[in-house]
């Protein structure tokens, strides 16, 4: 059986600065608590994951997003990893609620982990904020994460242009979240400062062809709440820098996306701790089957070659 790389995985809370729980043990869910995340795993993201019409199911996504954040503790990565036989993970941070130190500490501890970096765009200091970036790199960063919501930050801003500038240099992938959704009940106070239309599929494909010679990968391959996934392949035709990962994607989901983008541009991705990470390798064997060339490409042989290793 061939190796595998989950492209796409997150640590500790992404989403609040004072609940780093990375190192807390097991965090349990609430028993009670209905988890559309873990049902929709286990239906192998088959259908609607949820309707954007209807507020109680939002409420519902957005209240388990919190939860299931504050549970995902390195401890219930690392058994996720082994259950699944996944050799390695890639860990988005989302500074600066989780940077790429947090990471980069955890992947000591648990080799199987590749940190990626992310960028404080608070500072508003192109200068600083590559230098800092590049700094991440010798020191094992992979690849670069952002989250246009999370972080309130446009790809069209010229700070994020001045800012890919200096990452061009490393030849290293930049991941950007794909998708107009909301993470914060309107009670929170991050709910004032993300800015759902951030995650727009507009300015993701502005910016990667605004760069050419940066490899970009599209979380979501587009987005999850329509047909982002085929609008992205046509607004992007025959680009040579663009990738996508599978993640939420059912076994005729992952097939699709082989189809639009090509056998070379499709990565596998759990997003975990939303989605489980056994489950999406099981539909990932029932879409390209078990050690075949294809299940090899996308499951392990992109990936690596794209962050080379």
């Amino acid at each position: 059986m061939h190796k595998i790389i989950d492209i796409h995985s997150h640590l500790g809370d992404i989403f609040a600065t004072e609940k780093n729980v990375i190192y807390k043990g097991d965090v349990l869910l609430d028993p009670e608590k209905y988890d559309p995340f873990d049902t929709f795993s286990k239906r192998g993201f088959e259908g609607v994951f949820l309707d954007p019409a209807n507020p109680e199911e939002i409420e519902s996504v957005i209240e388990m997003t919190a939860a299931v954040s504050y549970a995902n503790t390195l401890t219930k990565l690392s058994r996720r990893l082994d259950k699944a036989q996944i050799d390695y993970v890639c860990l988005y941070p989302v500074a600066p609620y989780i940077n790429f130190e947090d990471y980069r500490v955890a992947s000591l501890v648990d080799p199987r982990i590749i940190p990626f970096t992310s960028a404080d765009w608070q500072i508003q200091d192109a200068q600083a904020i590559g230098e800092k970036l590049l700094r991440d790199v010798e020191h094992g960063a992979r690849g670069f994460k952002i989250h246009p919501i999370i972080q309130n930050i446009s790809l069209r801003d010229p700070l994020v242009e001045a800012v890919l500038q200096s990452w061009e240099q490393t030849g290293l992938p930049v991941v950007s979240h794909c998708g107009v959704n909301s993470y914060y009940p309107e009670d929170c106070p991050e709910f004032k400062t993300q800015n759902p239309e951030n995650g727009n599929l507009d300015d993701f494909v502005y910016i990667v062809k605004r760069f050419p010679e940066i490899k970009f990968i599209s979380a979501h391959a587009g987005g999850l709440s329509s047909n982002e996934n085929e609008v992205l392949a046509q607004q992007l035709a025959g680009v040579e820098n663009l990738w996508v990962d599978t993640t939420f994607r059912s076994a005729a989901g992952m097939l699709r996306l082989v189809e639009l983008f090509g056998e070379d541009r499709v990565l596998f991705g759990v997003d975990h701790p939303f989605a489980g990470s056994p489950e999406s390798v099981k539909v990932a064997f029932e879409a390209f089957g078990k050690g075949t060339a294809l299940s090899e490409k996308v499951m392990y042989r992109n990936a690596a070659e794209l962050l080379g290793i």
